[in-house]
């Protein structure tokens, strides 16, 4: 069984055994720490402790334009897909050790009084994550890049790289 590590959000990034799920990746944007954003998205592409994919440069480009010095990301999904298309209802159902990391990631947020963006995009396999996600951050402030015709939080690939962090309104 996959165990997280103990102190996962200070690592850069965080994998299971067989390389095929991510479960965190963070980006240290400057040398100073006072400012963090957690991203919650739809599901890992091919960023790793050193190489960035696009989605990470896109996004980390966007936190840094806003203000953060450190950049955490988690996903609905741990599988590594490029193609979100490919994802099925199995790939977005619940994965326990992916929880724990999202719970992990929120405490790390919560006590780096930071803020939350969902930016997980339309998948309609993971119709039921996105909602129980949104239950889970019902209480907190959330900010996105914009929402789908579905109401779905826009994922930040293909928009412009004048896009802005604005309230994610329930």
């Amino acid at each position: 069984m996959t165990c997280l590590p103990r102190n996962m959000t200070s690592q850069l990034a965080v994998f299971s055994p067989c390389g095929c799920y991510r479960y965190w990746l963070r980006r240290n944007i400057t040398d100073r720490r006072d400012r963090y954003v957690l991203w919650i998205m739809m599901n890992p592409s091919r960023a790793n402790r050193s190489c960035n994919d696009p989605t990470t440069s896109i996004t980390t480009g966007i936190s840094a334009r806003h203000g953060y010095e450190v950049h955490g990301v988690v996903n609905l999904s741990a599988l590594i897909e490029p193609d979100s298309s490919n994802l099925t209802a199995q790939a977005g159902a619940a994965d326990e050790i992916n929880q724990q990391a999202i719970e992990r990631a929120l405490g790390w947020i919560a006590r780096h009084k930071g803020d939350i963006v969902v930016a997980w995009g339309a998948n309609r396999h993971l119709k039921q994550r996105e909602a129980e996600m949104l239950l889970r951050l019902r209480r907190r402030p959330l900010l996105c890049l914009g929402r789908n015709t579905g109401g779905s939080p826009r994922f930040p690939m293909y928009l412009p790289a004048t896009a802005r962090l604005a309230a994610f309104e329930r």
